[in-house]
């Protein structure tokens, strides 16, 4: 296991700072960083009004962490990627497979 997980990714997580207008800046800040095995899945569509967008989707296969919840982000080779599934890696609970997608926007 140790030897296939050779990508370095980086754990983000959103940090909400109020405006004056009543709403709120959303900033990505590096939490944590994780050595892992990442393997690029095939693109799905987005719509968006009436375009089609495709979105990049990755797996990303690391050592088992609580901490993850769905809707923060990985950096992987200097882009960003929401984590939209969870799911283990083995029967042994070692391991995460982090199915991610393109992030859009902030």
């Amino acid at each position: 296991m140790i030897g296939s997980l050779r990508q370095k990714i980086e754990l983000l997580t959103s940090i909400r700072t109020p405006d004056n207008g009543g709403g709120a800046i959303i900033a990505w800040v590096t939490d944590a960083v994780h050595w892992a095995s990442v393997e690029r899945l095939t693109s799905t569509r987005d719509f968006v009004g009436d375009r089609s967008n495709r979105l990049k989707r990755l797996a990303a296969t690391i050592r088992h962490d609580d901490s993850i919840t769905l809707g923060q982000r990985i950096r992987f080779e200097n882009e960003d990627y929401e984590v939209v599934s969870i799911e283990s890696g083995d029967d042994r609970g070692r391991r995460l497979v982090l199915i991610c997608e393109e992030a859009v926007g902030s």
